[in-house]
């Protein structure tokens, strides 16, 4: 069988450790022999990214290699194909958002080599290159190593970061450099030239130092946030935060499965959240917290905490709510201290009957999970029927009065309610071929008895 030809294969040898394992890695020699050949960000969780940076080393004279001149990303000022053996450490860089997670170490894939951070690394890159306010620098090295050239090489790494836990972004601006300094000291601090060096800076060998204050990368990303939420609730009742996860989706990755987790400062209870959500891309979408508030709890408020998770190891995104427990109102106080949900908007036409007919008749305002129904007594009422239950805000009851006339004296109620929300009756009552005449009263959760209220 006749050997192919023309592709690069890494044959330079790494020996580390006392028992001189060999690690197969590119080949490097001198300054100036390494460049970025590719540079991007990869996603495929929401809140994590990770950024590969692919590095060359020799050959680039020669056409149709991959780490010829016209297939290198960014090249150092004077690239140089690897001549002889050296001893040292792979150093490599990111700048990269204040707030992001890196993590304290990583490994390469055929060739497999470790890399750990370094302070000193990303202080002397933050020396020679001051990053913009929101960002800053973020060292690796690598152990030390003996490296010997044989031909081309390649490497990629692709350490994995976590984004900054505030709300939600579109877009990652970063930037990659790479280098290689000399010696068998792995202890010893990273001191880098100032630029610009003689010939070259070993620090930073790709990209050209003069490119690296303004060439940044943007990346459109997936990230979300969790937005908190205040309710009010009264003692004897289940309190619903309505939390939301805003999901933005910029590598379209598609719908998501979040998991959530809750937690409150409420004495004596817990908080309940759904396990998992399935999340709409570029959405906000509701996540309810339910909290028991147990009976005689006092008036106050009190913290909850819902935490979202996505991937292995996961993302963590978290924020804080609010219950406000507030007393029970008693009859002949004042009204109570929340709005009540929804209104009743109708339209009507008298008859020669001396009744009226309604032509329309809807609930407006009907909160999530919320019922309407409808009670009716006297002359030309319909069959009573079922409570309602709200698909939309606006709910219609005309059906149920089409073609009825109602009589004087009859008197048509409509209960508009929702779990921990302060019910409101209206009451509409039939005065002949005129307006009815209507009142509006409020029931709180847990009240026997409907009270005045003017909302």
């Amino acid at each position: 069988m006749k050997k192919r030809l023309g592709r690069d294969r890494p044959a330079a040898v790494w020996r580390v450790g006392r028992a001189g394992s060999a690690l197969t890695l590119l080949a490097l020699a001198l300054s100036s022999c390494m460049s970025l050949k590719e540079n991007k960000v990869v996603q495929t969780t929401p809140g994590k990214v990770t950024i590969r940076t692919v590095v060359c080393a020799s050959n680039y004279g020669v056409a149709n290699s991959q780490c010829a001149a016209n297939n290198v990303f960014a090249t150092h000022n004077n690239p140089a194909n690897a001549n002889q053996a050296k001893t040292g450490q792979l150093l490599v860089g990111f700048r990269v958002p204040i707030g992001v997670t890196a993590p304290t170490s990583f490994s390469t894939k055929d060739p497999a080599v470790s890399f750990t951070r370094s302070e000193t690394y990303a202080s002397e890159l933050k020396r020679l290159f001051e990053p913009p306010p929101d960002q800053q620098w973020i060292g690796y090295i690598s152990a030390v190593g003996n490296y010997k050239p044989a031909g081309p090489r390649l490497l990629a790494m692709e350490p994995e970061f976590t984004l900054p836990a505030t709300s939600a972004g579109s877009a990652f601006r970063w930037r990659s450099v790479v280098g290689f300094r000399e010696g068998p000291d792995a202890a010893a601090p990273v001191s880098c030239p100032q630029p610009p060096a003689p010939t070259a800076n070993p620090c930073i060998e790709s990209p050209a130092e003069a490119r690296i204050p303004s060439d940044e990368v943007t990346t459109a990303i997936s990230d979300f946030g969790v937005i908190g939420a205040t309710t009010t609730a009264f003692p004897g009742t289940t309190a619903v935060v309505p939390f939301k996860l805003r999901y933005v989706d910029g590598a379209r990755l598609g719908r998501q499965p979040f998991s959530f987790r809750a937690s409150t400062a409420l004495p004596r209870t817990n908080a309940r959240a759904p396990g998992q959500i399935f999340a709409t891309p570029n959405n906000s979408t509701e996540v309810p917290v339910q909290v028991p508030v147990p009976t005689g709890t006092a008036a106050g408020r009190h913290d909850v905490t819902l935490r979202a998770a996505i991937g292995s190891p996961p993302a963590v995104r978290e924020a804080k709510g609010t219950i406000i427990v507030a007393a029970l109102p008693q009859q002949g106080n004042k009204p109570p201290p929340l709005p009540a949900v929804g209104r009743v908007k109708f339209d009507w036409l008298g008859t020669r009957s001396k009744g009226l007919k309604f032509t329309r008749l809807v609930a407006t305002g009907v909160p999530a999970g919320g019922t309407v129904t409808v009670r009716c007594r006297g002359g030309g009422c319909p069959p009573r029927s079922k409570p309602i239950k709200r698909r939309r805000s606006t709910v219609s009851l005309s059906r149920q009065f089409r073609g009825r006339t109602l009589r004087r004296r009859a008197v048509v109620t409509v209960r508009i309610a929702a779990r921990n929300r302060i019910a409101k009756e209206i009451t509409l009552t039939i005065r002949g071929p005129v307006e009815p005449g209507a009142k509006v009263k409020c029931r709180p959760p847990g009240g026997k008895k409907a009270l005045r209220c003017d909302t």
